[in-house]
């Protein structure tokens, strides 16, 4: 258990956000983005939505207050960002294109892991 609690404090997760990758993804992918709906088509926005309910957990679980964590965090928590946003599917075999975006998602996808292996444990103990 206090190795995954060292891996997770490990993780870089206070990189500024990801905004001329995302931005350059937007316009690469203009007409993809274009065929999204108003309400679907937010990627940056959708994208911190994902980071925050990462960096969120992770700050119960540091401060030793598991417990008290959301329901509706942890069982958004099992998502990875293409599960969660699927209408952005479409760019999820190009990420590693966008350095700084992927970096980003990996450190983020490698905390979301950690953080469901420490709550599996812990919340069968």
């Amino acid at each position: 258990m206090d190795n995954v609690i060292q891996k997770l404090t490990s993780i870089e997760l206070d990189n500024p956000f990801p905004y001329r990758d995302t931005d350059k993804i937007q316009v690469d992918f203009r007409s993809d983005f274009m065929m999204l709906t108003d309400d679907k088509n937010s990627l940056v926005g959708d994208f911190n939505t994902y980071c925050m309910n990462i960096a969120g957990t992770l700050s119960y679980v540091l401060a030793g207050k598991t417990a008290e964590i959301p329901q509706r965090q942890i069982e958004k928590l099992q998502l990875s960002f293409f599960n969660w946003f699927q209408q952005y599917k479409f760019i999820e075999d190009i990420i590693n294109d966008y350095e700084v975006f992927s970096r980003e998602y990996k450190n983020f996808e490698e905390a979301r892991m950690l953080l469901l292996k420490y709550l599996s444990k812990r919340l069968c103990d």
